[in-house]
């Protein structure tokens, strides 16, 4: 401007004296001044904009030093390679082919690819344009290269930065910007009133879109995300060059922003200032949000907080004011932080500088409140809500033809000439695996793979004399090694013991396990067994028990029949005497004596057999009935036999008589007896044996009696025979009661026997099942130690295995 100035002023002051001589030629030179300023206005219209695409490709750096900064040191040459390469080749194509495509006339919805013959008769300003926008392919081309970083091909970055700047670029461009040089065009969103002054969306949602294509075809660093799906952070080497990097793309923002007026006019202040503005306010919020998220201040907040604001007010840095663009740099910030943590955190993306979040997201948001925060004058005829839905079809259309473009090509890529390196040169790094380089401990993290990865060489040593920070590692690294190959020896030494040892206790618990077994077995034999004697023997108390109060009641009946047969033996003692008074006069009478005679022959028979078998009360009993009703009989003939005789019958009639209720008193009391032997029979064996001997006796008693009575008929002699033998009787009875009452003695001991029986067999089942459970708890940890023995093998080989993989000797 101080030239232009300097001129007019020698114009005035050379001409001054002719124009005051010559009136009539002021308009000429008028004329002539109008055309100076005119030229000078293109001069400098071609200065600023030139200036401003200098400024711009001062970003180029500014991207080179924050990338270079983001990744780790064994990728830092290939990333400062890549900004430098994509910048040339984006370039020369763009010139070939996408200049034309992007401003060349329109032909549908591109520009026509007339290659280099669109250069041929251009004015000197097309050229300053070209220039222009040479430097914004060449950004659009470098976002990219920050979110693929560090895992990508370079000869697959080389053919993806050749299609943006052959197509993605140019076609979306020319959508967008295409009537900028040839103002006949009519591209369709340029036509709709898409506003986009300086590129949020053509240039950075271009790069941004194409880099998330990218890293989702690449997949995710080595070790960027754990076996959960956590994100693990990979720091940056340099975060003072990242730092310098943003500083740089502040200061070529505003080439970026001022210069897309591509004029040298007084809008340049508000752009620039509206920039400046959004880009101050980005960071703070970008401050302030890492330290609420992170609990510290993260330089790649706030970094990534400025670029939000940046990118964001770039698309309407020239149609809203300084409130505007603070709005915007603000929400900008605020969300791309928040999409960058949605991306990593949810999509599991790995964008190592947050390209996607900044240049897409950025982008795409900025160019949406240009809409909102644009002032009237820039809108669309329909208002500010036709405005938006303009600019909403602009960045649904970059999206959709930026990332399916990418993504296909990416694809392509991949499938033809590979896009992502090996592990193993990721691991290296890329500055020696495609450049040949080294910076950092890339090289050292090689050897140290191929030392515990590869070969698993422990003998191995890293080289500490190269005089670089690697050495300095190394020298620390090494004596480390040296204790770790002498405890990974000491470690396969012990393995090979453990492996016997666990060998010796396997066999050892075997036979344990099978000892414990046995004798759990055995224990619940014996418990079983124990079990069941208790039940038995509970049974035998019972029955004891039962046999002891039957037995008693036999003794009192035996008692009882003892009274009723000495009863008995008096009466026929009287009997006798009775028959032997009348013995004389009664033939009857002589033969029931000679009966009663043989009934006592026959009663001392039965004594004698009821003395040898005390089992045959019950036999008694019938033979004392049957001596009663005999003797009943007896009674009666003597009766008839008194009567016959008259007076001097009388006494044998009263006798006959006594003798007659005697006899049914014995019936009574024979009856009462044998339902006390019926109920004693239930009981025992033995009692039974002996109630039945008692039957026996008094059923030969009952013979014997019938035979007493029928001799008593007959002679008097043998009714004394029969008291005599009933007196025998009694003294049987009398012995038979002996052994019932020794019975019952027996009966009780055994009682209280099989009592004790009973409680030894229930401590004994006691006793079995804590044996049993104790034996069974035995067998549990004979088997655990077994079980431990085994594993305890496992592991030693597992442990044999892993050491026996490295090299320690």
């Amino acid at each position: 401007m101080r030239i232009f100035l300097s001129a007019i002023s020698v114009l005035l002051f050379a001409g001054g004296g002719v124009l005051a001589a010559e009136p009539d030629g002021l308009a000429a030179r008028v004329a002539a001044l109008e055309a100076a300023l005119e030229v000078q206005q293109t001069n400098a219209n071609h200065v600023w904009t030139l200036t401003a695409a200098a400024l711009v490709l001062l970003m180029q750096i500014g991207f080179l030093f924050l990338e270079a900064g983001m990744v780790r040191s064994k990728n830092a040459i290939n990333v400062a390679q890549k900004n430098v390469t994509d910048f040339f080749l984006s370039v020369a194509l763009f010139y070939l082919i996408g200049f034309s495509v992007m401003f060349g006339p329109s032909i549908g919805f591109v520009g026509m690819p007339t290659t280099v013959a669109f250069f041929e008769g251009l004015d000197a300003w097309t050229y300053t344009f070209f220039v222009f926008q040479a430097v914004f392919v060449g950004t659009a081309a470098t976002i990219v290269s920050g979110a693929v970083a560090e895992r990508m091909k370079f000869s697959g970055y080389l053919a993806m930065t050749g299609v943006v700047a052959l197509v993605i670029y140019p076609v979306f461009g020319h959508w967008a910007w295409g009537n900028l040089l040839i103002t006949d065009n009519a591209p369709w969103l340029a036509a709709a009133g898409f506003i986009d002054f300086a590129g949020s969306t053509v240039v950075h949602s271009v790069g941004g879109w194409t880099g998330l294509a990218g890293i989702i075809v690449l997949g995710a660093r080595l070790g960027r995300f754990d076996e959960t799906g956590k994100p693990r952070t990979i720091h940056g080497h340099s975060m003072v060059l990242t730092a310098s990097g943003a500083l740089i793309l502040l200061v070529g923002w505003i080439g970026f922003n001022g210069g897309s007026t591509t004029a040298a006019s007084t809008d340049i202040a508000r752009i620039v200032a509206n920039t400046v503005i959004a880009a101050a306010t980005g960071g703070v919020v970008g401050l302030v949000l890492g330290r609420w998220h992170d609990g510290n201040y993260i330089p790649a907040r706030s970094i990534n907080g400025m670029l939000a604001g940046l990118v964001g007010i770039t698309a309407g840095c020239a149609v809203v004011d300084a409130h505007g663009a603070m709005a915007i740099g603000a929400l900008t910030a605020v969300l791309v932080l928040l999409a960058e943590e949605a991306i990593l955190r949810i999509l599991k993306l790995d964008d190592v500088v947050g390209a996607v979040a900044v240049h897409g997201v950025g982008g795409a948001l900025g160019t949406l409140f240009a809409a909102v925060f644009a002032l009237d004058a820039y809108l669309v005829p329909g208002g500010r809500m036709a405005q938006i839905l303009v600019q909403l079809e602009g960045i649904a259309a970059c999206f959709a033809w930026s990332f399916t473009f990418a993504f296909l090509v990416f694809k392509a890529v991949d499938m033809t000439m590979g896009l992502r390196v090996s592990a193993e040169e990721e691991i290296q790094g890329l500055n020696a695996a495609e450049h040949g380089a080294s910076l950092g401990t890339g090289a050292l993290q090689e050897v140290l793979h191929k030392m515990t990865r590869v070969d698993r060489d422990l003998t191995h040593r890293l080289d500490d004399t190269t005089g670089d920070e690697t050495a300095e590692i190394a020298q620390i690294l090494n004596p480390f090694l040296d204790e770790i190959q002498v405890l990974v020896a000491d470690i396969s030494r012990q393995a090979n013991a453990v492996t016997e040892t666990s060998r010796s206790l396997a066999g050892v618990s075997h036979g344990f396990v099978d000892g414990a077994e046995k004798v759990t077995d055995g224990t619940t034999s014996m418990s079983d067994q124990s079990t069941a004697l208790a039940g038995r023997t509970t049974n035998v108390v019972a029955i004891t028990e039962e046999m002891r109060v039957e037995s008693g009641r036999v003794a009192s009946a035996t008692r009882a029949m003892s009274d009723d047969i000495r009863a008995v033996a008096d009466t026929i003692g009287a009997l006798a005497g009775s028959v032997r008074e009348i013995s004389g006069s009664a033939g009857e009478a002589r033969e029931v004596a000679a009966k009663a005679n043989s009934l006592a022959d026959s009663a001392q028979t039965t004594m004698n057999s009821l003395v040898e078998m005390s089992s045959q009360i019950e036999e008694m009993v019938s033979l004392i009935d049957a001596v009663s009703s005999q003797t009943n009989l007896l009674a009666l003939n003597a009766t008839i036999e008194a009567a016959r005789a008259g007076e001097a019958g009388r006494g044998f009639a009263i006798v006959a008589s006594e003798v007659k209720a005697l006899a049914h008193q014995t019936q009574t009391a024979t009856e009462e007896i044998r339902s006390r032997v019926e109920t004693m029979r239930s009981g025992s064996d033995r009692a039974r044996l002996s109630i039945d001997e008692v039957r026996e006796i008094i059923e030969v008693m009952n013979a014997t009696m019938g035979t007493i009575a029928d001799a008593a008929r007959s002679h008097v002699d043998e009714a004394g025979e029969a008291a005599r033998r009933t007196a025998d009787v009694t003294g049987q009875v009398n012995a038979v009661l002996g052994g019932v009452e020794g019975i019952v003695a027996n009966v009780g001991r055994i009682a209280e026997f099989a009592h004790d029986v009973s409680d030894s067999a229930e401590r004994s089942t006691e006793h079995a099942r804590l044996l049993q459970s104790e034996a069974t708890a035995s067998l549990g940890g004979a088997r655990s130690v077994k079980t431990a023995a085994e594993d305890l093998g496992g592991v030693a080989a597992r442990l044999k295995t892993a050491v026996e993989a490295y090299k320690v000797g």
